[in-house]
């Protein structure tokens, strides 16, 4: 409503009252404005086709429990994560951002026909006016069949039907909605199977979190130890969606081998923008170690969602249309370097499933979740004056699950109650060692070359030759305490045997006094037979 536009009222009794429905025909939200114009929009395309009425299930919204008990539009599964990205359908309120009324960006193909090949036996979907405002705070008698419209897409020459029955070339705008025949009958476009709806689904992150944390605090303090090699701390959450924020965006060329492929005049602002926001605490060998680490696995892993949508597009709709048709977010130009790259060349195609039958090969998983084994193992250790936790109760910390009382997989039991089997049997054996924590890692979890599997922990080459001598001299001196317990061992020996030989030469002694005092009694007796006294 303009300024200086005169309120329509009544007077009754005194008190000014508005006309009834002046607010819902001259007062409009922003929302409503491009809403109504969309919808007017749609309208003169539709009839400039000859389609005067629209299926009701196709309008509205199928999802009626995004509205909470008060009767406002909310959304059931909101989820409260600051770096929650908003997939392709959806906007920053939580709904589309062409609204419920709007068409999807689908196409799908009319059979010259004008008719699907198998037509269903249920009764049509009932056509109401295309001019109908309806919303997603609308509510529609068949809510459960509905779904949302699509939007209007780029012209192209397209078969439809006409009211006769006739079959002519239009430049139309595909009205889409995935998995659906679209029917024109006596000029009402209707539906003839059920409509899938696309649910929101969870899209990349995009740092809003951690900017917030940077714009509050200023840069982000990371430590990095030279013991993991890796991000710990509560901000290496952070710094993780960081690098894939910077990688997923300035990274054009996604078709490289690996991180290290990348050019330098990429990779250089990439780092700089990353050491801008973050403090990076350690060595800078081992920074530039775990940086890369880190901007290598975001690229894999963006690599390989792309691949997956890539092969979804191609089954159902064509190679051509997948390689011209990048999904949201996505660059036409790192598109086609993967399309041309990766996707098509069949070393790599070849490659990629022998890696994914090595990955399905795995029995084990864990639910570490965005906070690391590295950030559990290094919270644990500072929390214990920087004692290495047990590994048993690190794996069973992600491996168990609290809440249900039961194991991510047989598997996972078995390997935990393996290595408390070993710890008893070594603990049992007399005057035995307390076990070394990776040692019982490396005898329950099987050894793996620079990682100690359970706990995180990847030392620098240096730390394992300065632990490699040190256990070296513990050896040493282990040796040298062996031989003078056998040195010892060997003079008690002589001791105790010079013991025995003396108390030999005492039993000798003491028979010969036997004896002595058995011939002197025998004297003494024949002295006095012959008469001798004394």
């Amino acid at each position: 409503m303009s300024r200086g536009e005169k309120v329509p009222t009544k007077k009754k009794e005194g008190k000014v009252m508005l006309q009834p429905n002046f607010l819902a025909t001259h007062y409009k939200t922003h929302y409503e404005r491009i809403r109504d114009e969309k919808v007017k929009r749609n309208n003169e395309v539709l009839e400039s086709l000859g389609v005067m009425k629209i299926a009701a299930s196709m309008m509205g919204s199928a999802r009626h429990q995004c509205a909470n008990d008060n009767g406002k539009r909310g959304r059931a599964d909101q989820v409260d994560d600051p770096d929650y990205i908003l997939s392709n359908d959806e906007d920053g309120h939580g709904c589309n951002s062409e609204s419920d009324d709007s068409f999807e960006q689908e196409d799908i193909d009319i059979p010259p026909s004008g008719l699907p090949a198998q037509l269903h036996t249920e009764p049509q979907c009932g056509a109401t006016l295309i001019s109908e405002r309806v919303t997603r705070s609308t509510p529609h008698p068949s809510m459960e069949s509905q779904a949302s419209l699509p939007p209007i897409a780029q012209p192209q020459n397209e078969v439809l039907p006409e009211n006769n029955g006739t079959v002519s070339y239009l430049p139309s705008y595909h009205l889409i909605i995935p998995e659906v025949f679209l029917v024109f009958i006596g000029g009402h476009l209707q539906c003839d199977v059920p409509i899938e709806i696309n649910r929101p689904t969870r899209g990349p992150t995009r740092g809003i979190q951690a900017q917030r944390l940077i714009d509050k605090k200023g840069k982000l303090p990371v430590p990095i130890p030279q013991l993991f090699r890796a991000s710990v701390g509560k901000h290496a959450a952070q710094l993780a969606s960081r690098i894939g924020v910077e990688v997923r965006t300035h990274v054009i060329d996604l078709g490289v081998h690996r991180w290290k492929a990348v050019d330098e005049s990429v990779k250089a602002p990439i780092l700089q923008r990353i050491m801008d926001k973050f403090d990076l605490q350690g060595d800078p060998i081992d920074v530039e170690k775990a940086v890369a680490t880190q901007c290598g696995r975001r690229l894999s892993s963006h690599n390989f969602i792309l691949h997956k949508k890539y092969k979804k597009l191609k089954e159902t709709r064509g190679e051509e249309y997948a390689r011209n048709n990048p999904p949201a977010g996505v660059n036409p130009e790192q598109w086609m370097s993967l399309v041309t790259k990766k996707w098509t060349v069949p070393k790599w195609l070849e490659q990629s499933e022998k890696n994914t039958s090595n990955r399905t090969s795995s029995k084990t998983k864990h639910r570490c979740g965005s906070k690391s084994l590295p950030v559990r193992v290094a919270a644990e250790m500072h929390d214990n004056g920087g004692v290495v936790p047990a590994v048993t109760e690190m794996y069973k910390s992600t491996h168990f699950n609290k809440d249900t009382q039961k194991w991510i997989s047989s598997e996972s039991k078995v390997l935990y109650d393996k290595m408390v089997q070993i710890e008893i049997e070594h603990n049992a054996q007399e005057g035995a060692i307390p076990i070394m924590q990776e040692e019982l890692s490396v005898k329950g979890l099987k050894a793996r070359s620079g990682y100690v599997k359970g706990l995180g922990i990847r030392p620098s080459s240096s730390i394992r030759t300065a632990k490699g001598e040190y256990v070296t001299h513990l050896e040493g001196k282990v040796q040298e305490q062996a031989e003078k317990i056998q040195e010892q061992a060997e003079k008690i020996q002589e001791q105790a045997e010079g013991i025995e030989a003396a108390n030999n030469k005492i039993d000798e002694l003491a028979l010969a006094k036997e004896e002595q005092g058995k011939t002197l009694a025998s004297v003494m007796a024949f002295l006095k037979q012959q008469g001798f006294t004394g």
